[in-house]
Parts: C-alpha cells; sequence; structure tokens
C-alpha cells in the first residue's frame, strides 16, 4: 500500500537515542531519519489494523547493524543503508529483463538519498563494485557520522577498478565451486588449533560480512566472533562475571588474533576495550590482501 492519507500515520515519534555499546541504537537512529527523510517504511493505521507503507516512486530504505570492528577510523556511529528500487523498476526474476529506465532510476536515486543523509550530518559512501540493477536486487551504502573534531577519509572511487563483485549476484549465486570466505578462514583457524567450539577456549564461528566493508584490495574477508568458555560467562541475571574473566578474554582474543596474523590475515578490531562484564563476545574483521597471496606465489 502506497497511496493511504498521510493522516493515517502514526503519531510523530521523538527521535532514540544513541550508545555506541547497542548496536541496534544505531540502526534505530538511522532508521528514524530514513522516514523523516521520506526514505524508509512507514506504518499507517487502517480500519484493520497497521500496514505498511513505501515511498512511491522513489524506491525506500533500511538500515541494518555493522559490527563496530568495520566501522571507518574516527567513526561515532555507523550502519550499512539497503536501499531497494521502486517495484515499477525492478528486474524480472524469471526473464531477467531490466525495464527501461532502471539504471537511471537507480543512479538518480540513490545520489539523492546519499544527498538527503548527508544533510543530516552522516558521511554516505558508495565502496565496493558498483551495483546496477544488471547484477543485484538492492544497492548498498555506508552511512557513518564521525566523532566532534574528525574528518572523514574517503576512499576514492577508482579504489575498486578491476575488482569483481563477490557471490551472491545475478551472474554468479554461489561461490561454488571455489570455497566460500568463510570456508577458507576457519580452515587458517582449525590449522591453527583454534576450534569452532572447546570447552576451556569458548567458541569461534566465522560469518560472512559485505563486500562493502571489504579492503579495496582483499582477495578474502570475513567476520570472526568469539565468545567465552561457559565457565567465564556474565551472569544474564545480574551482569556479574566470574573471577578470572577478564583474563581469560584477554587470553583467548590475543590466541586467535595471533593465530590468524601467522596465518596472513590482517586483523581489525575495534577501539573500545572489551568488557566481560556488559558484553557477550568479541569480533574481528579479518581479510587477506591480493598482495600478499601473490607474494607467496612461486616464481
Amino acid at each position: 500500500m502506497t497511496n493511504l492519507p498521510t493522516s493515517s500515520l502514526l503519531d510523530a515519534e521523538a527521535e532514540p537515542g544513541y550508545d555506541p555499546a547497542v548496536p541496534q541504537s544505531a540502526r534505530n537512529l538511522v532508521d528514524f531519519h530514513l522516514r523523516q527523510l521520506g526514505l524508509g517504511e512507514q506504518y499507517v493505521r487502517t480500519p484493520s489494523g497497521l500496514a505498511r507503507v513505501l515511498p512511491d516512486g522513489i524506491g525506500w530504505c533500511r538500515a541494518q547493524t555493522l559490527t563496530e570492528a568495520a566501522w571507518p577510523l574516527g567513526a561515532d556511529l555507523c550502519v550499512l543503508v539497503d536501499w531497494f528500487p521502486d517495484a515499477a523498476l525492478r528486474r524480472d526474476p524469471r526473464t531477467g529483463h531490466v525495464p527501461p529506465g532502471a539504471e537511471e532510476h537507480w543512479r538518480e536515486r540513490l545520489a539523492m538519498t546519499a544527498d538527503a543523509l548527508e544533510s543530516l550530518g552522516y558521511v554516505v559512501e558508495r565502496n565496493g563494485p558498483q551495483r546496477s540493477p544488471r547484477t543485484h536486487w538492492a544497492a548498498e551504502l555506508l552511512v557513518y557520522r564521525m566523532s566532534p573534531g574528525l574528518a572523514p577519509v574517503r576512499m576514492p572511487p577508482e579504489a575498486w577498478e578491476g575488482v569483481e563483485p563477490i557471490p551472491p549476484h545475478y551472474g554468479r549465486p554461489s561461490w561454488h565451486p571455489d570455497p566460500d570466505p568463510c570456508s577458507v578462514v576457519e580452515r587458517a583457524l582449525r590449522k591453527a588449533g583454534v576450534r569452532a567450539w572447546s570447552s576451556s577456549a569458548g567458541v569461534c564461528v566465522v560469518r560472512s560480512i559485505t563486500q562493502t566493508v571489504w579492503p579495496p584490495d582483499a582477495d578474502i574477508c570475513a567476520w570472526v566472533c568469539w565468545s567465552p568458555a561457559k565457565e567465564f560467562r556474565r551472569s544474564r541475571e545480574n551482569g556479574t562475571v566470574p573471577p578470572g574473566a577478564q583474563e581469560h578474554w584477554a587470553h583467548q582474543i590475543e590466541r586467535v588474533k595471533t593465530a590468524l596474523e601467522q596465518a596472513g590475515y590482517e586483523v581489525r578490531s575495534r577501539l573500545r576495550p572489551w568488557n566481560p562484564r556488559a558484553e557477550d563476545y568479541a569480533d574481528f574483521v579479518v581479510y587477506r590482501s591480493r598482495r600478499s597471496v601473490l607474494a607467496g606465489m612461486p616464481t
């Protein structure tokens, strides 16, 4: 539904607060601003209940959380914003037909969306190989806010020249027959003796991460999450932690990072220290550059 009267919109909402320690608060704040700009999804009251309303003719956006390990240096808030084209200008999934005007719609509306968000003080970047209606079903923006007094260091668009988009996309729906980045990083960890689960060392899992935050020269990039062994986890009831928890966190985090670095990976982590009393896991963005891969090839 897109043509309901604006008088049926929910009562004006207050701007939500933001706390860097609460990832959802960044998403909630940016979603609020997207709605204020007329770019996000809204809900209206109807005789039968609430109905979802999307902007008409311009596409629509929603924010999603992003691990702090992937934030640009100096950012005090950062999210990913997904932009979806207007329904009339989407690629037909059955035939692959791209409607006339779709590419202009993507180009113009993405530029306008970025300008609108930057008018509110955000920094907006379209990193990675550029998406289009011929390759992807949606576009993705890196949206962040710098700490006071700091200026963003934007990556020049030519940094991704010659870089191929990673799966999934229309041209390549999966990594098969090649191993996906998670599998590659998992193998490196297991080879170094870091298991997915250990009763004494905790849990270490590898997850995929969007190419929007891959360094331009990355050959492999993934998101590694470590959580403590059961005996060192904080209490869900009162937040207390057992004796030795701080040492357990420090030792095991260093062990995981060392294993990755010795396997040839760069490891990025957030600047804020980990707090076992307030958090359930630590995480890193890890990547292997093409330069290091080429340097290790036989000549």
